[in-house]
């Protein structure tokens, strides 16, 4: 009985381990797709460049067409999407795969619980087969969470949501320079007398926030910020749909141990009769 918990502990530091090098190795991999093609703040600024000069000098550029954003969209974006979840999802394919393969050492270490379990040979065997069903709970409990912790090898999302802030903030001053770039023409034509300068200027006041609105939604459609939003779009879109993949491996990886102790209360209940 020594040798079999002295086994059992063996497996479950081994299996620890396993879990642990899976998941580091699982994160390097993801990590080196897709933190190349983040959209960080030095890229959105090198885009917009690349997208002014191919409107001021297309002729300079190697592809000008890609001013346009559409174009961007499915000649850049849209394939760079593709390709990352193809990668991605090959990776999770074999951490999967890994998994499951590391699960068939964890079933050896569930059986000894049960032969342990068989060999106590207690005055109460109900008793005996409860504290064996709570004990394969709590196994797999812990085995079910070891699982879940797959889910963290997807990469920081902080510099993407740095890089959207940045954007966000960007054409929020701009949107802002442009309205205030205005008021000297808006006061002008307004003309009239101090007491009609003094109403304009109320007027100029209470619409600003909307006239800012205004100017941040047509910036939002033109280039080269409509790009940008496309590049962190396109970026975003890929990494839920890894993650969800991800999720989905997970929960087929976790989905088998809700079923396990029950059937090894069978094996113990069969040792009993025999």
């Amino acid at each position: 009985m020594i040798e079999t918990r002295a086994e059992m502990a063996e497996i479950r530091s081994s299996l620890a381990a396993e879990f642990r090098t899976a998941i580091d190795d699982a994160c390097a991999r993801i990590g080196a797709v897709l933190d190349p093609a983040s959209p960080t703040t030095d890229f959105l600024v090198a885009l917009a460049a690349e997208v002014r000069t191919a409107e001021t000098a297309p002729a300079s550029v190697p592809y000008p067409e890609l001013a346009d954003p559409d174009r961007y969209w499915a000649a850049s974006v849209l394939p760079q999407i593709r390709a990352l979840r193809d990668q991605v999802g090959t990776i999770i394919e074999w951490l999967e795969s890994r998994v499951i393969t590391t699960m068939e050492v964890a079933e050896r270490e569930l059986k000894l619980m049960v032969d342990e379990a068989m060999r106590g040979g207690g005055v109460n065997p109900l008793a005996d087969r409860r504290d064996l069903e709570a004990a394969l709970h709590e196994r797999c409990n812990e085995l079910h969470d070891q699982m879940a912790a797959l889910l963290t090898v997807m990469p920081d999302p902080g510099p993407v949501v740095s890089a959207r802030q940045w954007l966000s903030d960007a054409m929020q001053a701009q949107a802002s320079a442009d309205v205030d770039s205005l008021k000297t023409r808006y006061l002008a034509e307004a003309g009239g007398d101090d007491a009609h300068q003094q109403f304009a200027e109320q007027q100029w006041t209470e619409t600003y926030l909307d006239r800012v609105a205004h100017r941040l939604a047509l910036l939002a459609g033109a280039p080269p910020w409509r790009h940008q939003e496309l590049a962190l779009v396109g970026f975003e879109r890929t990494v839920t749909a890894c993650g969800e993949a991800l999720q989905s491996a997970v929960g087929r990886l976790q989905a088998p141990l809700a079923g396990i102790p029950d059937i090894l209360l069978e094996r113990f209940d069969q040792g009993l009769g025999d």
